[in-house]
């Protein structure tokens, strides 16, 4: 039983060390932006846009991590239908499930965004906007997933007797606070896009511990964020990326490109691109755009020291973003 305890204790330690490090990250970020910036929330060409997306990270290492997500937003109010500039305001939901050691951790997230765009210009083509957000988080051990030696019959573990474990169920969920800018310009009748943005997630500092250590606490997560969109001829769009985040001890970049091919009508396009990740991965993308349906896939291949062994570390990611509703005139892109 001490050495069973000595081992829940270590792998105890070191989850909280990880939770400590940073939330759920996407290599496809921008198929979940409200998760790095709440000032996207509403920001898309249509009036209501779905998004979802599945990672699998860590595959070839034993068990995977394993997170889905799935988003709802939309342009509220008057000025959603004037066709001139960014929706004034916006509001979104999202949730996530991240799950881990066969399922026995398991997170689960449900957050609310509002964003409010000031148009800067008259053509509509400039704006800044700021957005708010506020999760609500629920992390949980499993135990029927694990089994313990006081479990154990004559017959074998015996998951529905208690495991004598009670004191390692006290989790308690959690509110969290976000916010973040965001400036735009968007010219709709050349194609060129660009935002450059910033946002924090955390500033409560909500805590979060398995062992009740009212010293550990959910750090700050500061993010920040550009992209820029150009049509290289008619039907050829070229798009740039970049993503920072740091949260505790943990900061990386990630960035790339992507292109896409017009083809046939102007909803519809097939493209490809690569992702790095600082220190850490590459990643090719694909996807394919079908009357406002777009479906994109990343493989990472991840470099370092999780790169070497008999089964190298890899991640797979699919997301999917379909938007409802007619953009402002001549709006095509990616966006």
């Amino acid at each position: 039983m001490k050495n069973i305890k000595f081992h829940i204790a270590v792998f105890f330690g070191w989850l909280s060390l990880f939770a400590e490090a940073q939330d759920p990250h996407f290599t496809q970020f921008y198929s979940a932006p409200m998760a790095v910036n709440p000032a996207y929330t509403g920001v898309f060409r249509g009036q209501l846009r779905f998004m979802s997306n599945f990672r699998q990270q860590w595959n070839g290492l034993g068990t995977p991590f394993t997170t889905a997500y799935a988003s709802l937003d939309g342009k509220i109010g008057s000025g959603r239908n004037e066709g001139v500039g960014q929706n004034p305001f916006n509001m979104g939901v999202q949730f996530m499930n991240d799950r881990s050691m066969k399922g026995a951790f398991k997170s689960n997230y449900i957050n609310t965004s509002a964003s409010y765009h000031v148009v800067l210009d008259y053509d509509g083509f400039k704006s800044l906007g700021a957005g708010l957000s506020f999760s609500y988080a629920d992390r949980r051990i499993d135990f029927t997933s694990i089994s313990f030696d006081e479990q154990f019959m004559s017959g074998g573990f015996n998951l529905a007797i208690p495991n004598g474990e009670a004191a390692l169920q006290n989790m308690k969920p959690f509110a969290s606070v976000g916010a973040g800018l965001l400036y735009r310009y968007d010219n709709t009748f050349t194609g060129e896009f660009f935002d450059i943005g910033v946002s924090g997630y955390h500033f409560n500092r909500p805590s979060q511990t398995v062992i009740s250590d009212p010293t550990q606490f959910l750090p700050f997560r500061l993010s920040a964020q550009v992209s820029w969109q150009k049509y290289l001829d008619d039907n050829t769009i070229l798009n740039l990326k970049g993503l920072y985040q740091s949260q505790a001890s943990i900061n990386y970049f990630l960035g790339g490109f992507s292109l896409a091919k017009l083809v046939g009508d102007p909803k519809n396009m097939i493209g490809a691109g690569c992702w790095y990740r600082s220190a850490e991965a590459v990643s090719p993308y694909v996807f394919l755009e079908y009357n406002h349906l777009l479906i994109g896939f990343t493989y990472d291949m991840v470099m370092g020291s999780l790169n070497k062994g008999p089964k190298p570390a890899r991640a797979s990611e699919i997301s999917l973003q379909w938007r409802l509703g007619q953009g402002r005139e001549n709006q095509v892109g990616l966006y």
